[in-house]
């Protein structure tokens, strides 16, 4: 009797065995069907595959490994809530799992919960405080969220446990562009580069720091270092950061009316056009001013912004009428347009002025030394380039 009892008891462990032993195949062949789906985009198909492991063998490794991609496979359908708790199923079963409260964090941190991004990185480095990433990454947090003492702190753990890891020099980067200390913050990103050559995004940042101090061509410096690299991502991402932060100039000027601008002192209003030949008679011209960036249309209309003037002595190309004493004939033109047109497609000002004949029909101009100026902003705020934001027939764009 007894030796059949414990026959039956051998038969029933044997089966348990057998069966705990086909769950475990079952559950590994659905997990790694589930990561091939993964792998191939089908993240639909995956999480039905990463659900039947969850259901088949709860609270193990393979369940916390499904758990993980089943959040990896939300984020991809843009489902962020359902990876969330994902993400949450798998630290309950591996809590010491580190990489779990920073990928948790990281999704915390792209919807801008910082505060719940925090505790899930600050809980990582309980778990491994000798983690570069988890330093840097509570570092980033805490740059969101304006803790600066404490973000400083986390870089320079970085730098501590692994001084030849570059990440601790870029936080410090980061940390200091953010202060609008510029010098500085191009100081770490060199160094982050000497420690990591092929991080082109650290030329990027340079840029940025050398175009926010208003040093466009050590920004473009960095540009054309990119562009030697065939980084044509960061070289896009730079460049178009120059063009918002370079100061708006006056790129070509024109006339189509008659005003000619190479015709020197004493010119006969007259000669400009036929019907100026009468007494007392005006007309309209227009000078066609080409920026080279998009400008704020308002600014550009705005005739209180442009200014018409005779060139003084000191001008590159010389005073009006070349500094002789103006005769009684001589034409006054008003110190502002009359209108001012902005097309924006070509980033052209059409500027129109009057000029008018005196009674005795014997009026004169110099329009070679007719200075026009221009003194607004383009459409991201910034103001004229100096060097370029006027126009006079014998000193072109000064």
């Amino acid at each position: 009797m007894e030796i059949q009892i414990e026959d039956s008891a051998n038969k029933i462990f044997s089966a348990i065995v057998q069966s705990s032993v086909n769950v475990d195949v079952v559950v590994n062949a659905a997990l790694s069907r589930g990561i091939d789906q993964y792998q191939k985009g089908n993240y639909e198909s995956s999480l039905e595959e990463f659900k039947r492991v969850t259901a088949l063998s709860p609270n193990t490794e393979n369940a916390a490994k499904a758990y993980n991609f089943q959040a990896l496979a939300y984020l991809r359908l843009g489902k962020t809530e359902e990876a969330i708790n994902a993400y949450k199923s798998a630290i309950k079963i591996s809590s010491s799992d580190d990489s779990l409260h920073v990928s948790l964090g990281n999704v915390f941190f792209d919807l801008k919960r910082y505060d719940e991004a925090e505790k899930e990185y600050e809980t990582a480095l309980r778990i491994n405080s000798q983690s570069v990433k988890n330093w840097y990454s509570l570092g980033q947090t805490y740059l969101e969220t304006q803790k600066y003492d404490k973000a400083e702190d986390a870089f320079r753990k970085i730098i501590q446990i692994a001084p030849q890891n570059y990440s601790g020099y870029y936080g410090l980067g980061k940390l200091s562009y953010k202060l609008g200390k510029y010098q500085d913050a191009i100081k770490y990103f060199q160094r982050t580069l000497e420690l990591k050559r092929d991080f082109n995004y650290a030329y990027v940042d340079i840029g940025y720091a050398y175009a926010d101090m208003g040093d466009i061509d050590s920004a473009k410096a960095q540009l054309k270092i990119l562009n030697n690299l065939d980084d044509a991502d960061s070289a896009t991402l730079l460049d178009s950061y120059i063009y918002q932060k370079s100061s708006p100039k006056i790129f070509a000027v024109y006339n189509t009316d008659g005003f000619i601008t190479t015709r020197g002192p004493n010119t006969p209003v007259s000669s400009l056009y036929p019907s100026l030949s009468q007494a007392g008679s005006s007309r309209l011209f227009t000078m066609n001013f080409v920026f080279n960036k998009d400008m704020d249309p308002a600014s550009v209309r705005n005739i209180m912004n442009w200014q018409i003037s005779r060139a003084p002595v000191t001008s590159p190309g010389g005073g009006y009428n070349w500094g002789m004493p103006l005769s009684s004939t001589e034409v006054y033109l008003l110190p502002h347009p009359l209108y001012v047109i902005y097309n924006e497609d070509d980033l052209t000002a059409q500027v129109t002025f009057q000029i008018s004949q005196n009674s005795s029909a014997n009026a004169t101009i110099d329009p070679s030394h007719i200075v026009f100026k221009f003194t607004g902003k383009d459409v991201y705020g910034n103001s004229m380039d100096t060097r370029a934001d006027e126009f006079s027939g014998l000193s072109l764009i000064v």
